[in-house]
């Protein structure tokens, strides 16, 4: 048994989930080897600028190991692109948001009144174009004005943020710098500058723990 993390590019890192001392699977070294379902303690999904649609071997591979985690209930969490392939596993549709890309700091809302370890606010990185629809039987999280579907918990176990709550100052830069391009057109208007010089909110690290966990109790 033992803690996963799927990294699908460089500029995309595991910021302060590193703590957890997981083993860090880069899928975009070509040989990776993935872990059996049964073997998996905690399965964690991190983002990539491909799309879930992407008919790449490796992410049909993972596909089908996240499906396999879910049906033997097992913790996952999925970000950005992780939670798209959460959703899609789960039957749910995946498209480019109406509204636009999400890019930069911005803050989402809390739907539920359970779930007390959670704020009721976030003010977390965006770095999407794509969003779902709702899982049948999960659960909404969190939501903002342009993106309704930011965050699910389904069956307790498994989690799906549509933002990043993993990134460091340090993991900011690279990403930035690597994907700067992709800030171009943004729907909050900012620039390069504007975003590496925002101040990551403290909570958010102890937020995101406290998520890992509920779903590995």
């Amino acid at each position: 048994m033992g803690k996963y993390i799927l990294q699908h590019v460089p500029f995309e890192k595991p910021g302060i989930l590193e703590q957890l001392n997981a083993k860090i699977i880069k899928m975009y070294e070509g040989d990776y080897s993935l872990p059996k379902a049964a073997d998996v303690e905690l399965l964690i999904i991190l983002g990539g600028p491909m799309g879930v649609h992407d008919n790449y071997d490796w992410l049909i591979a993972e596909k089908k190991l996240i499906a396999e985690v879910i049906v033997l209930q097992k913790p996952i969490l999925g970000i950005c692109l992780g939670a798209q392939l959460i959703a899609q596993v789960l039957g749910a549709n995946v498209y480019p948001n109406k509204n636009g890309k999400e890019v930069g700091f911005k803050e989402v809302k809390k739907q539920v009144n359970d779930y007390s370890f959670l704020p009721t606010e976030l003010e977390v990185l965006h770095w999407h174009g794509d969003t779902f629809d709702l899982p049948d039987k999960a659960i909404r999280l969190y939501s903002s004005d342009a993106c309704p579907n930011q965050a699910f918990v389904y069956q307790e176990k498994v989690i799906g943020l549509q933002f990043h709550m993993e990134t460091t100052a340090a993991t900011l830069n690279g990403l930035v710098e690597s994907d700067s391009r992709y800030i171009k057109g943004n729907i909050f208007g900012y620039s390069k500058e504007e975003i590496l010089k925002t101040k990551i909110a403290a909570q958010n690290e102890s937020v995101l723990l406290k998520m890992i966990e509920y779903i590995m109790k």
